[in-house]
């Protein structure tokens, strides 16, 4: 693989999980403002939904997810999938965790700080080369 192909391969992985997660993030954003969804009746449900899909934030958001599935798949027609998507995966882990807990204040335990070194060393240990 030339040093070009390279580069574009693996910058849209990247592009995929900064885009995957912006996707994630914001959607979980609008969705604390909004609370949780009521199933009580149908129309209250489709209310919710009807608030939520016409946010602009979740349009945007949407949208982020649609193309990172393009860069996904232009990443894929370049890289084996046993490459890609573990650098993918614990990429995404640990940004997805680390914003979420700066943005959100969602916790972050120690199990769940080991389980993220693990996913890495286990990527790293993936691309070792003994």
């Amino acid at each position: 693989m030339s040093a070009k192909d390279f580069v574009f391969s693996w910058g849209m992985v990247f592009a995929y999980v900064l885009l995957n997660a912006y996707g994630a993030l914001v959607i979980k954003y609008k969705i604390n403002q909004l609370g949780a969804v009521s199933f009580e009746s149908m129309e209250q449900s489709l209310q919710y939904f009807l608030r939520l899909f016409t946010s602009p934030l979740i349009l945007t958001g949407l949208l982020a997810i649609f193309v990172s599935a393009i860069a996904w798949m232009a990443a894929l027609s370049r890289l084996d999938l046993s490459s890609a998507y573990p650098v993918a995966v614990g990429l995404n882990f640990v940004l997805v965790i680390s914003v979420a807990f700066l943005s959100f204040r969602e916790p972050v335990s120690a199990l769940k700080l080991v389980a993220i070194s693990l996913i890495l060393f286990g990527v790293f240990l993936l691309y070792r080369d003994w």
